[in-house]
């Protein structure tokens, strides 16, 4: 597989591996390479309930970068327009939140926008 398009977190899900997480709630870019230099395999960087804005995240994905922690991203909402900027910062594994069920139109555009951007 191309290095670029991989995607290790999914790919050991797949795999069926065990990892172990860390859901981050702050948002300052320290606190995510703090959490990214503690050998958790993932960390969840919440938008949802974290007054994360697009620069905060684009900030922690950076600081988490040089680390073998798998950032994973969960915007505000699902949005189509979010998740493009979401993906645009360089995230490459989201959780999108109050997801109910997914049929075309459904779920605030998330199903449409997800399988739009395939």
């Amino acid at each position: 597989m191309n290095a670029l398009l991989s995607n290790p977190f999914k790919e050991r899900l797949r795999k069926g591996e065990v990892q172990i997480g860390l859901w981050l709630s702050s948002t300052t870019a320290y606190m995510a390479e703090i959490a990214a230099t503690s050998g958790y395999d993932w960390l969840l960087i919440d938008g949802e309930h974290a007054p994360n804005t697009i620069q905060d995240l684009y900030h922690q994905l950076q600081a988490v970068a040089p680390y073998a922690s798998q950032p994973v991203i969960r915007p505000v909402e699902g949005s189509k327009p979010l998740i493009k900027q979401v993906l645009d910062i360089g995230a490459q594994t989201l959780l999108i939140p109050m997801v109910r069920y997914c049929r075309t139109g459904t779920s605030g555009g998330v199903c449409h926008a997800l399988s739009s951007l395939r």
